[in-house]
């Protein structure tokens, strides 16, 4: 007996042995193939310390080596290590084999954790029935209970029904060669269930009902530390594969302390690998895609079916920030499926009925969008600017019907109209000085000398100020209405007809429309499309009738652009230029550089127009 244990403890160190070298073997394997797409893993360090914890020793060389290197659960182990010009491969390979560590990489990230040996898989269920002497043997661990029924009426020719609650339970037992009928009620009783045989030899498996003199239920299958784990916080680490529904809520509840109840069958299985979460947060996750549901009302956790379950949750939500009029528009229609969504414009709420997870999802989603909407000042200076210049000059020379007196200006241009008597007092101050004589000129004859230039610059400026919501348009528009009459005639009868006249008053506006909508993204910055359109009455015509529709002139522009917070944007402005030049004068003559001032006269008008629009948003959170 002896000699037997110490071959079994040999086998077990040789077993071990292997296994460490071939953990060790596939470390190596990932560290190399770490060092060639990364080159950095073999550059060198010189290392040298005493008493430090792993995790702090580990974060110190990443971070001076600018890796990306990670570590969890390392136990508090300390390290004490001597290392020169050690590559950092080797030196990650030396940990994982001094400090029994598990290394996994992802790109060129390295993660460290301690390595656990892997547990050993459980023997293969088995069952056997001898029909000679009707005995049965079978060995099994943690088995579902539907593989078994199969198991069983596969070996004995025993006909067993299995509720469908009982399809994901887990069995365990041993039993060696037993009567058939005392194996299956040894199972049964084992694994905390009932078993009935009818007349026809039908075995059926039940639910067990708990004891009341018995605390807890003894169907309930408990959970292990490392599968399940709550901490002081009350943050839930679950590790469970293919676990019972019921189990997993039942042992989640009694480690909380939290009082809850079953008010319809839960069952199902469900595998959950979760880290640190908060027990709604499981809850979610636990009940996505069944058709169970949960509902916490005065500290009590109600489980059941949706549907006829009576777990509808009704809640009242009231947004901060936003308003609840246009707010059950924004709500996705899929989350909107199964919750019925009513306003309560009092107390500015939404009242959510329907299913807890459903209510849970929208209610999330409203407190993700009840943010602070930014309002947006924007100030707008409109620089419209009109700049004339004017030239005429010439001689205008002609009899009129009467004698004219002389009148005009020398300053600040020449403007004088020269009568008969002034003109023969200028011709006789020219006698004597040539071999010609001007002679007199009759008393209606006129001259009119003219050299003007004539500039001027008209600028009109006005500084409206508009805010509005971030994404809502804001429109300014100004300007004036000018009326005309429109005449109707109309022909009354036909033997005699009489002609009837009737009129109407119709309007023509002119306005000046800014329209702004602004978008804030979260750099600081403010996306504004902008659209402008200016209409002004144009100057009357003369051949124009008095009751014709006064004309218009329209300069617009949409752009879209983007600004930074209080910062001024000028738009391009809109520039009108006209010019208008003419000549008269004698045929030929008034074509010559300078005769053409004595026998012609000339004009020259420009005129230059520039509408400027200069634009700068505030934001006010």
């Amino acid at each position: 007996m002896r000699y037997v244990c110490w071959l079994g403890c040999l086998w077990l160190l040789v077993f071990s042995a292997h296994a460490q070298e071939d953990r060790l073997a596939q470390v190596r394997e990932k560290l190399n193939r770490l060092v060639a797409t990364d080159s950095v893993y073999r550059s060198e360090i010189d290392l040298s310390v005493g008493s430090m914890p792993l995790g702090d020793l580990v974060r110190n060389i990443a971070r001076v080596n600018r890796l990306s290197i990670g570590i969890h659960g390392d136990g508090g182990l300390m390290v004490n290590c001597n290392l020169n010009r050690v590559r950092v491969d080797d030196l990650l390979y030396y940990l994982c084999r001094e400090y029994d560590l598990e290394l996994d990489v992802i790109g060129n990230i390295v993660s460290l954790y301690p390595y656990r040996v892997p547990e050993p898989e459980p023997p293969l269920p088995t069952v056997t029935y001898l029909p000679d002497s009707d005995r049965m043997s079978y060995d099994l661990v943690d088995v579902p209970l539907q593989e078994v029924t199969k198991k069983l009426a596969d070996a004995s020719g025993l006909n067993v029904v299995l509720p469908r609650e009982l399809y994901p339970k887990r069995v365990s037992g041993y039993v060696v060669n037993l009567p058939a009928d005392e194996a299956i009620r040894a199972l049964a009783e084992s694994n905390g269930m009932e078993s009935f045989r009818n007349e026809g030899g039908v075995w059926t498996f039940a639910v067990k009902a708990p004891d009341a003199s018995s605390p807890g239920n003894v169907l309930r299958h408990r959970f292990s530390g490392d599968q399940l784990e709550v901490d002081s916080l009350g943050r839930i680490s679950i590790r469970i594969d293919r676990g019972n529904v019921y189990d997993i809520i039942g042992n989640l509840c009694d480690r909380l302390g939290l009082n809850y109840c079953f008010i319809s069958p839960v069952s199902g299985q469900a595998s959950l690998y979760l880290k640190e979460v908060e027990f709604g947060t499981l809850l979610k996750v636990l009940f996505t895609g069944t058709p169970y549901s949960y509902y916490e009302e005065e500290g009590i956790y109600m489980f059941g079916a949706t549907e006829g379950g009576g777990l509808a949750s009704v809640r009242v939500v009231p947004m901060k920030y936003r308003t609840v009029g246009r707010l059950v528009e924004a709500i996705p229609p899929e989350l909107k499926k199964g919750v019925q969504v009513q306003v309560f414009a009092d107390l500015n709420s939404l009242i959510l009925s329907g299913d807890q997870r459903q209510v849970a999802r929208v209610e999330q989603f409203l407190k993700g969008v009840d943010k602070t909407v930014p309002l947006i000042t924007i100030d707008i200076l409109i620089v419209d600017a009109t700049k004339n210049l004017i030239n005429e000059a010439g001689l205008s020379l002609g009899v009129g019907s009467e004698p004219s007196a002389t009148s005009g200006t020398l300053s600040p241009g020449i403007d004088m109209n020269l009568s008969a008597s002034a003109i023969n007092r200028l011709l006789n101050s020219f006698n004597g000085f040539g071999s010609v004589k001007l002679g007199r000129v009759t008393p209606n004859f006129y001259a009119n000398l003219r050299f003007l230039e004539e500039a001027g610059t008209i600028e009109l400026q006005s500084t409206p100020k508009l805010s509005t919501l971030n994404g809502h348009e804001a429109m300014l528009k100004s300007g004036e209405t000018r009326y005309y009459k429109e005449v109707n005639e109309n022909l009354i009868g036909t033997q005699n007809p009489i002609q009837s006249s009737s009129y109407v008053w119709k309007t023509v506006e002119a306005n000046l429309i800014v329209k702004i909508v602004p978008f804030v993204s979260g750099n600081d910055e403010i996306t504004l499309e902008i659209e402008i359109e200016q209409t002004e009455f144009t100057p009357t015509q003369s051949k124009q009738t008095e009751d014709a529709p006064p004309g218009t002139a329209t300069r617009s522009f949409k752009s879209q652009i983007r600004v930074r917070n209080e910062e001024m944007v000028l738009l391009g402005g809109i520039d009108r230029n006209d010019r208008t030049k003419s000549a008269s004068g004698l045929p030929y003559v008034a074509r010559v550089p300078v005769l053409k001032w004595i026998f012609g006269k000339t004009k020259d008008n420009r005129s230059v127009r520039k509408l400027n629009v200069f634009i700068k948003p505030t934001v006010i959170y």
